[in-house]
């Protein structure tokens, strides 16, 4: 149960995954799939997976100076939602009003 323990937990299933770690000792993960953990911490492919069930996604773009954040988030219009990096386990979100 990788998703049971934070983003620790997580972070170490994935490894442990993608370092066929969990196959050569035949490992089964119980409860959410590494491939689904995966797929909802990568913010790109959650968005596509997504889009694949028609389901609606708020607008977004990735940033790594303020400045850019700046640029996107006048493009998306406030309030827009930050976050430092997409974690399932952890916390690291917040909105912002205005510049």
């Amino acid at each position: 149960l990788i998703s049971m323990g934070g983003q620790t937990a997580l972070n170490c299933g994935v490894t442990l995954y993608n370092n066929g770690i969990l196959d050569k000792y035949g490992v089964k993960v119980m409860g959410t799939s590494v491939e689904t953990v995966i797929a909802t911490e990568d913010r790109k492919i959650f968005n596509e997976k997504l889009c694949e069930i028609g389901e609606k996604i708020a607008q977004s773009a990735t940033a790594e100076t303020i400045e850019q954040a700046k640029v996107v988030a006048n493009e998306i219009g406030y309030p827009v939602m930050i976050r430092a990096a997409y974690a399932l386990g952890g916390l690291g979100s917040g909105i912002c009003n205005t510049e």
